[in-house]
């Protein structure tokens, strides 16, 4: 069981939803969830909200989103599957839209029970995380690493950029994208910041090839959390970034 660092409303329930397994916890504890084996005793909160990671978003802007699309939008990324649905969020400040695909196990059986809960995916509560932090630089590097893939988010000046989901086998596989990205948008390797969120021990060897390139800072926690269940998104598990 993992203790979040964050501290959030304890009547905040969250479920992270990924392609074979679940996660539940609060601002106190963490632990797998099974919802075939479902009990009202693991539900103790009228605040429940959903985070979906099965696949990486599409990114839509406000101008260019049109409803009647959303198999199109994720079509030209990846097979859609037979047993999901393509579901969009709007962003607070109705920009973007961010459309992905999602199964409804857990929707299906929370309103069977008449239980209340949002829905989300993880790219719009990192989105609502990240942009009202203050960013001094022209280019604002964030990167959220996963178990096999690692999410790059770029703000220039205070406005949401670029956004990108790399798969990862090693530590050279993900400073190959990482560096093929900033001389894309020619970032300048000297003065650049890359930006962690959180700080794990099981990246460590991934902060010190950044760290070869660019300055290294960190979103969170600047102190090395070493989790105890594994989870394929660290930062979720302890961090309450979706409030």
């Amino acid at each position: 069981m993992q203790t979040r660092s964050k501290n959030n409303s304890p009547d905040t329930l969250e479920v992270h939803q990924f392609k074979s397994y679940f996660f539940i916890g609060n601002n106190n504890t963490f632990k797998l969830f099974n919802p075939k084996l479902y009990s009202k005793s693991d539900i103790k909160s009228n605040n429940i909200n959903i985070i979906h990671f099965e696949r990486p978003p599409v990114i839509i802007p406000k101008s260019l989103f049109k409803k009647d699309n959303l198999k199109k939008y994720v079509s030209t990324n990846y097979k859609i599957s037979k047993a999901s649905n393509i579901a969009y969020d709007e962003t607070n400040d109705k920009l973007i839209y961010i459309v992905y695909e999602r199964q409804n196990i857990l929707e299906s059986l929370f309103n069977k029970e008449n239980l209340e809960f949002r829905s989300i995916n993880y790219f719009t509560s990192l989105y609502e995380y990240l942009l009202p932090l203050k960013k001094k630089d022209d280019l604002s590097i964030y990167i959220n690493l996963q178990a096999n893939l690692f999410d790059l988010i770029i703000f220039k000046k205070n406005e949401f950029f670029y956004f990108n989901t790399f798969n990862k086998n090693n530590k050279e596989e993900f400073l190959y994208y990482l560096l093929y990205v900033l001389k894309n948008f020619e970032a300048d390797i000297n003065t650049s910041k890359i930006i962690f969120l959180g700080k794990f021990e099981e990246f460590k060897d991934y902060y010190e090839y950044a760290r070869s390139y660019a300055e290294v800072i960190f979103e969170e926690n600047n102190s090395e959390t070493k989790n105890t269940i594994k989870h394929e998104s660290p930062f979720f598990l302890n961090s309450l970034v979706w409030k």
